[in-house]
């Protein structure tokens, strides 16, 4: 695999909550069309992406061995967070600290990455920019998706080139397997 692609440390959403999410994002939001429902655990915040100068095959065998280690997180959405002065909207997480805890060990799995302005914040994102409404917004943070779910397969996202546009599209995924 090229990590000249900014490469990005995700864990996957699973249904019927993958579903919910994406349904918000398409009544609310036409610029998360081609991105993945996921948690992005490196890449925007905290840690930027895995950087390139990487082999990827040495990167691979360090995030088997993390993923034998951790095991699969149950959790359950919080409420909806507006990012300050931002158009963007994201559902937090009822308990932050199992995905601060991954988000720490990975720092510790061998390998590097970019830096990023901005601080680590679980959370799923469900709208990024333009105009909205007073309706909208009262809209987004009424919203609640109740229920507990398992997030157990961290997935590796990259942008590529597709004959339909720029798409992040999943590389590479693994369970996590640890107990």
């Amino acid at each position: 695999m090229d990590l000249g692609n900014s490469t990005y440390i995700c864990l996957d959403i699973p249904e019927p909550h993958y579903s919910r999410v994406r349904d918000i994002r398409e009544a609310h939001c036409d610029r998360l069309d081609n991105f993945p429902i996921e948690m992005t655990i490196a890449g925007s915040s905290g840690v930027g992406a895995i950087k390139s100068h990487h082999v990827w095959e040495d990167v691979e065998a360090k995030l088997v061995e993390f993923c034998r280690r951790r095991p699969p997180i149950v959790t359950e959405f919080a409420g909806v967070v507006r990012f300050p002065s931002t158009d963007i909207f994201v559902l937090s997480m009822r308990d932050p600290s199992p995905f601060q805890a991954i988000h720490e060990a990975l720092q510790h799995a061998g390998f590097e990455f970019e830096d990023s302005r901005f601080p680590f914040f679980p959370h799923v994102s469900l709208r990024m920019s333009g105009p909205l409404s007073e309706k909208d917004i009262n809209q987004l943070f009424s919203l609640r998706l109740k229920g507990e779910f398992t997030m157990d397969t961290l997935s590796l996202y990259q942008m590529r080139r597709t004959d339909d546009g720029e798409k992040v599209v999943r590389v590479w995924e693994h369970r996590l397997e640890g107990g």
